[in-house]
């Protein structure tokens, strides 16, 4: 409505993202695939139908964003990004001094089209578009459906001498307190590609907490690059990192903490089907674990690759756990207790059909919601 010169007009909304996992009830999608699909068209600068995926009724979307970057930097990885970072001394420098070309490019000299990656400015001459990373011999769509059955996850993901558990969608954490310890088991219905628990960053860092996180972190082969990943004919290997503050590439932060007692750290696998890891210690990287209060963790896990990089939006998380009481509760739920709540009261459960309640109990409860209503936060910018 129309109000006076002297009035301001103010609007409030709560924005709601649905669970990854739960069935969007027209497109028959889950919401992190179709948020996927939206960024990464968003980000290749496509205007197609998959922009749209979040506008109710006919409407159609459009990406008005224009990208002017300053003086000594250039777009790339969705921002603008400084070229004297890179040791690139100024825009000109890479074709009057080396006859190449100043691009965003990853490590494997792959130029950036759009997405999620490993990007930075370079001088290069590659002419190739960004690929995926080089998939697992046996990545998670592969996996032979008569051998990683639920049953067979539910007997690996057994809580059978742990105090307490904790559902976490794809992942269940599992724990004991022992002579001041934590006892814990972390078990993933994925294929190894990593398999991640820590400390969530005590500084809040970007992403979730992630940057600055110390971890305990299993990877499925050794002598990493950025350029050709893991080797995986090097043994599987266990060991405690801080992830970067700035900057989340594993390159970044491949480097395991030195002097960590590491001893008690197991990997499980059942190979190409799911991955475990095993710890009993009181600290992470010297910070230790609260056994009578609250505890801030991470977890993080990839089913697709051997380059220790993207989970996806699926294969995280971040989680509070009280070791003592057994109450545990995603972070994005604290302060809250509704309906829904993926929430711990510190009884012990788990094993798939936890899993699948959980995901059972989102759905329902998103598909009476409009189209509107769940995707708004994915498409408020971009829906007219």
């Amino acid at each position: 409505p129309n109000h006076k010169e002297d009035e301001a007009r103010a609007w409030y909304g709560r924005m709601v993202l649905p669970p990854t996992d739960a069935v969007h009830p027209e497109h028959g999608d889950t919401f992190g695939n179709i948020r996927n699909l939206m960024i990464d068209a968003a980000g290749k600068g496509e205007q197609t139908e998959k922009l749209s995926l979040g506008c109710s009724s006919s409407q159609t979307a459009r990406n008005l964003e224009e990208i002017s970057c300053q003086a000594n930097s250039i777009y790339c990885w969705s921002r603008c990004m400084s070229i004297l970072e890179e040791g690139i001394p100024h825009e000109n420098y890479c074709q009057e001094e080396r006859n190449l070309r100043l691009d965003c490019v990853n490590p494997r000299n792959q130029t950036y089209t759009g997405g999620h990656g490993d990007y930075y400015p370079a001088c290069t001459a590659s002419t190739e578009n960004a690929t995926s990373y080089p998939k697992l011999p046996v990545y998670q769509e592969i996996r032979d459906p008569d051998i990683c059955t639920d049953a067979a996850y539910n007997d690996f993901a057994k809580t059978d001498g742990y105090a307490h558990s904790f559902d976490l969608g794809p992942s269940i954490f599992m724990w004991s307190v022992v002579d001041g310890e934590v006892d814990g088991r972390l078990v993933f219905d994925g294929v190894f590609g990593f398999l991640a628990i820590g400390h969530a960053s005590f500084a809040g860092g970007p992403h979730d907490a992630m940057n600055g996180a110390s971890i305990i972190m299993a990877l499925p082969g050794g002598d990493y690059s950025a350029v050709t990943g893991l080797d995986l004919s090097l043994e599987p290997n266990i060991n405690e990192y801080v992830i970067s503050h700035t900057a989340s590439a594993f390159r970044h932060w491949k480097e395991p903490v030195s002097g960590a007692s590491t001893s008690s750290y197991e990997i499980e696998v059942v190979e190409n089907c799911f991955t475990a890891i095993k710890f009993k210690t009181s600290e992470i990287n010297g910070i230790p674990f609260d056994l009578n209060g609250k505890n801030d963790l991470i977890w993080s896990g990839n089913n697709q690759d051997y380059y220790a990089g993207y989970h996806g939006y699926g294969n995280r998380g971040t989680f509070v756990v009280d070791f003592s009481s057994g109450e545990a509760y995603m972070k994005r739920d604290e302060g809250h207790n509704q309906d829904g709540d993926n929430r711990n009261d510190g009884n012990n459960q788990g094993g798939k059909d936890v899993a699948s309640k959980n995901t059972s109990d989102a759905s329902s409860m998103f598909s009476s919601w409009s189209t509107t209503s769940l995707l708004a936060i994915i498409c408020i910018s971009l829906c007219m």
